[in-house]
């Protein structure tokens, strides 16, 4: 797998790492909503900006320590 992470082009990369996080994003609003249906949608986008914000900043730290 790193081996065609390597041979992917920047662009084709950011491409593919767009759209496998707008699919997590909506898979995560999924649940989200359906451990609280009483959640508002303003509600929803602040976790998952707090949650991809995480993650970011931990990507981040690993791509520093490579």
């Amino acid at each position: 797998m790193s081996g065609y992470l390597g041979a992917m082009s920047e662009s084709l990369l950011h491409d593919e790492m767009a759209f496998a996080g707008k699919w997590y994003g909506v898979r995560c609003a999924a649940e989200l909503r359906s451990e609280d249906p009483g959640r508002s949608a303003e509600q929803i986008v602040c976790l998952l900006r707090d949650e991809a914000d995480t993650a970011e900043a931990e990507f981040r730290q690993l791509r520093d320590l490579g």
